[in-house]
This record gives structure tokens, sequence and C-alpha cells, in this order.
């Protein structure tokens, strides 16, 4: 994080409840469980630390709800989006009590796609989210998913957000696209996600997955989507639309 400072920029902080042993218990949901204070001696030793650090930090809680693969998913043991809006809140409410005035909270769902669900009752409320976010993939042809212009991937989601909190800042938290069938399609679909980004002035920043994992999801994976990213990405930071 102070490498991140140094840079002039701001981190985001991913906090991802993975204790699996609070997850078996069988009395309560992972979700109820954080609600209820199981986990309130390390969000208070997060908010100690973020609150020591003193800049400015975006904190993201539990993102993806809306999907099936991680154990705060809502339908995966037992959670429901109450439990979840009450958790998101308790996470808040014991790091804020640490003093910790330098964190943005961050509310990140996944797009509506293939394998989600409607994320909207989710929604902590705008007492206690900051940042909207929202995180998007476009997987290509490969088992399971198909090739998704970045209007699609976005646009209704985007539209959602929109509506659930008018006026509140967008961060596109997570992006990335695969290779194409052909060697310009993912340096096209870049181009077009700016250009989606722009129609939208409530969207402030987006972190693109810069990692080669499940996919290689990296802007710079080829020299046409480099020379695409970095096209874009200096008209969309000048301000200038394309005519």
């Amino acid at each position: 994080m102070d490498l991140i400072a140094k840079a002039s920029a701001t981190p985001l902080l991913t906090l991802e409840p993975w204790d699996r042993t609070v997850s078996r218990l069988p009395t309560k949901s992972l979700l109820a469980r954080i609600a209820d204070g199981t986990i309130d001696a390390d969000l208070r030793r997060w908010g100690e630390q973020l609150t020591d650090w003193g800049r400015p930090v975006y904190l993201r809680f539990a993102q993806e709800m809306n999907g099936a693969w991680y154990p705060w998913s809502i339908g995966v043991d037992r959670n429901t989006p109450a439990e979840y809006r009450a958790a998101f809140r308790r996470v808040r409410t014991i790091i804020e009590g640490r003093g910790a005035s330098n964190v943005s909270f961050t509310w990140s769902p996944n797009v509506i796609t293939e394998g989600t669900r409607d994320f909207t009752d989710c929604y902590p409320g705008d007492d206690v989210v900051d940042y909207l976010g929202l995180d998007g993939y476009n997987w290509g042809q490969s088992p399971g998913h198909h090739w998704q212009s970045a209007d699609k991937l976005f646009r209704g989601s985007l539209e959602s957000l929109t509506r659930l909190s008018p006026g509140r800042p967008i961060l596109v938290t997570e992006v990335g696209c695969v290779e194409g069938s052909s060697p310009d399609m993912k340096a096209r679909w870049i181009k077009d996600f700016f250009r989606i980004i722009e129609r939208y002035p409530d969207v402030l920043g987006f972190l693109w997955f810069q990692m080669d994992k499940e996919r290689d999801w990296r802007f710079n994976s080829t020299p046409a989507s480099t020379k695409s990213f970095r096209d874009e990405l200096a008209r969309w930071i000048s301000g200038s639309r394309p005519s």
C-alpha cells in the first residue's frame, strides 16, 4: 500500500471472509455470523491498522456476492441478501469505530450475466456505501461462456447501479478480456469498454485485472491490445471524446 501511495494512487483493498471454519458451523450462515460479531476482533485489528496507515484507501468487502462461487455468495451456505446487508454494515461499524476515517467503503457486485443473480436486494444502503463497484469479465468462447461485447456485459448493470443510487460514484473494480478468434478482437473490445464507461459520468475509474490466470486477461497480451489500451486510456484521462 505504501508503494501504491508513492505512485500517487489510492489502493483498493479487498476483504474476503474465507474462514471456512465459520461457514461450517451448522446453526447460522457465514454472513449471519459475521453480522452477529464473529469476526469483530479481526475487524477491530484491521480498523486500527488502517487508521495507523492514515492515507486514503478504498475497502471492498465480500465482492461478487450475486455470483455462486464464494462462501459469502447469496444462496451458498444459506446466505441471504438481508444477512449480506447486515454483515456489510457490521464491517463498516466496527472498522470505523477504530477511527478509520480514511477508509471509503466500496460495494462491488458482479455484472448480471450467466451464472449471476440480480444484485439490487444486496445493496446495504447509501449511509454505509461510499462507492459503487462492479466486476465484469469477457470469458470469450469457452465451456459455459461465450464472447460478450463490452456493451452487453456492462450496460445493463451500470444502468441498475445508477438507478439504485443516483449520483453515487462508481468504480469498475475488476475488468478483463480474453483473446478472441481473430487478433484484433481484444483490441476492439478494449476500445468498446472505454466507449461504455464514457457514457456514464459517475464512473470515476476502473481496475484492469492484469493477470494471466484462468485466461490471459492482461491488456498487454498482444501489441494490438496494448496499443488500444494506451490510446483509449490517454483519451479517457484527457476527457476528449471520439467524433
